[in-house]
């Protein structure tokens, strides 16, 4: 059994595949298992996975059909043999002493994960360190319900907490599998936050070594997430309702509220998406969004969150589903 397993999801990345296994192969903890999980790349990812697996035997490749994100992350996942498991973006890289470091924190403080800063890495190179509004150490689980909880799901600013990303986390198998965590497949788009959401809420313990900027976060050209997406507002309501159903039911903390701010920020997202449309399309979606059984019923007995003059102007346009405007408030930005 590896110390170490990283599940890393291939797709059309043929570019910067190498770079990133690079980084994992010099890994100073050398009992590392790498699982590259082909999500049915059209270009040369699946043949180089193939070369590189042929020249270290830490490599494993798995072949699969397109299923997006979650699907490869848990094919990984599921055949990970390692008493940790990390999860790397195929386009980013790491420090050489990224895992050592996480596995000395993660066995020194016997916690359930351990997260670090990254590196975040513009088009132009120059490279700055982006770390998370909390402080650093140990998370016990009384100090978790009350920094942590309040803005596990969706701040009161319409701002994710700190528990988002997954690749700049280290996890122990055994808590994510007693928890039968895994990624939603239903959810094609910042599978991320539902996946942390959970983790944080189960989570008896955590570490954050604050001011370790270990992982590289690479704004590759053809990366961004923020372009139009047909069918986003579905996915994201499905999203909604999948945290709905693990939320809902807990009695130790009322979520009710981030829920409701978690709708509105996704909306938030698709107008302005939509935003970017021809006039008439735009307007149709727009409206779509703003009509839907599900922002209208979140908007019927909330009160405002706390955001800035500009933001609450379209909230509130929002609620009254006033489309026309809308769309000439976000056009213009």
């Amino acid at each position: 059994m590896a110390k170490i397993s990283i599940v890393v999801p291939v797709y059309q990345v043929q570019k910067y595949l190498e770079r990133c296994v690079a980084s994992l192969c010099a890994q100073t903890v050398r009992d590392i298992e790498i699982i590259l999980v082909d999500d049915g790349s059209r270009d040369g990812s699946p043949a180089m996975c193939d070369r590189l697996a042929m020249s270290d035997s830490r490599i494993k490749v798995i072949h699969k059909r397109n299923g997006g994100l979650s699907s490869a992350r848990n094919a990984g996942l599921r055949i990970a043999q390692g008493t940790y498991i990390g999860f790397v973006d195929s386009d980013d890289d790491v420090e050489p002493d990224m895992y050592e470091k996480m596995i000395t924190a993660i066995e020194r403080e016997k916690v359930d994960f351990v997260m670090c800063d990254y590196l975040r890495v513009p088009a132009d190179g120059v490279a700055y360190r982006k770390t998370l509004d909390i402080g650093g150490g140990h998370y016990n689980k009384a100090r978790i319900k009350e920094e942590i909880f309040p803005n596990l799901i969706m701040g009161e600013h319409l701002e994710y907490g700190p528990l988002l990303s997954v690749w700049n986390c280290l996890y122990r198998t055994e808590f994510l599998r007693s928890g039968n965590l895994e990624f939603d497949e239903d959810v094609r788009w910042s599978e991320d936050n539902i996946f942390s959401a959970m983790v944080g809420y189960l989570a008896d313990s955590f570490y954050y070594l604050k001011g370790e900027g270990l992982y590289h976060y690479y704004q590759n050209p053809g990366t961004i997430t923020t372009a139009y997406r047909p069918g986003a507002w579905d996915v994201y309501c499905t999203m909604n309702h999948h945290l709905r159903s693990f939320f809902d039911p807990v009695q130790d903390y009322d979520f009710a509220r981030q829920l409701k701010l978690h709708v509105i920020y996704y909306a938030c997202n698709c107008v302005r998406q939509a935003g970017t449309r021809e006039r008439g399309q735009a307007v149709a979606e727009i409206r779509n969004i703003i009509t839907s059984p599900e922002l209208t019923q979140t908007f019927s007995d909330l009160a405002m969150p706390d955001v800035p003059w500009k933001l609450k102007i379209q909230l509130l346009l929002m609620k009254h589903r006033l489309a026309f405007l809308l769309y000439e408030v976000v056009s213009k930005r």
